[in-house]
């Protein structure tokens, strides 16, 4: 399986929005895809999808190296409407300690020999637990928007990965809730930071926050409306980019 990391380095820049409908983008029968809440102290992904005082991570991941993969299904809370797995977070901000780094990675890599796609919401700070999540990630998405204090940061986080040694093609760059009328757009900010935004994910506030309220990700019933096009668009380059890197990996490998 292959292991895509939501991440923005700027808080509410829509994460766990374009986290739980990818998911369910990638999510069918011939590639089922699990999604993991990595924000475990305000996580919100189970809200998303009306799915509160299921099962947790707290069940699986301290005992990650001895379950069986039936034993992780039952654990994984099944999301009626669309078949997507996942994975929610603490429900109080005080569990989140009795996770560790290591438990959680290993619990990303348990999933990934299950699952097709492993989708991982992530926090806005850069934590051990983020970082180590990069390390196994096979893509990262990076999120901005047309705030100038979003661009910065994205900025500082490309610069980061350089200085990491992490490849440039491992980063989809995405700019979020997309508005014509701003005139930052994707190419100058692809320009500025000499690295190309591949999707832009227009702005539509009715849909996304009915959507959240409702605890019905737009995927469901709204795929066909912009944002839901842009979802899938991204979706697709997510997809594409992962075949590129393998292609590119096995060429090595010759």
């Amino acid at each position: 399986g292959k292991v895509i990391t939501v991440y923005s380095p700027k808080g509410g820049a829509g994460c766990t929005t374009v986290a739980v409908n990818l998911a369910m983008a990638l999510n069918n029968e011939d590639t089922r895809a699990v999604l993991v809440d990595g924000n475990l102290q305000f996580g919100d992904v189970a809200i998303f999808i009306n799915e509160q005082g299921k099962n947790t991570i707290l069940e699986l991941a301290p005992r990650v190296d001895e379950l069986e993969p039936e034993i992780v299904e039952d654990i994984l809370i099944k999301h009626s409407a669309s078949g997507l797995r996942v994975l929610a977070a603490p429900q109080r901000p005080e569990l989140a300690d009795q996770v560790s780094t290591e438990q959680f990675t290993k619990t990303v890599q348990c999933l990934q020999k299950m699952f097709a796609y492993v989708v991982v919401d992530t926090t806005h700070i850069l934590s051990d637990l983020v970082l180590s999540t990069f390390d196994v990630s096979d893509v990262i998405v990076l999120l901005t928007t047309q705030e100038i204090p979003a661009i910065k940061n994205a900025r500082l986080f490309l610069d980061l990965l350089k200085n990491m040694g992490v490849d440039r093609e491992r980063v989809v760059f995405a700019m979020n809730r997309f508005d014509k009328r701003i005139g930052i757009t994707p190419e100058r900010v692809s320009e500025n930071l000499k690295h190309e935004i591949s999707v832009a994910i227009p702005f539509d506030e009715k849909v996304v926050i009915t959507a959240v309220n409702r605890g019905v990700p737009f995927m469901l019933d709204n795929k066909a409306q912009p944002v839901g096009r842009g979802i899938l668009s991204l979706a697709e380059t997510v997809r594409m980019r992962l075949t590129t890197l393998e292609t590119e990996s096995e060429t090595s490998k010759r």
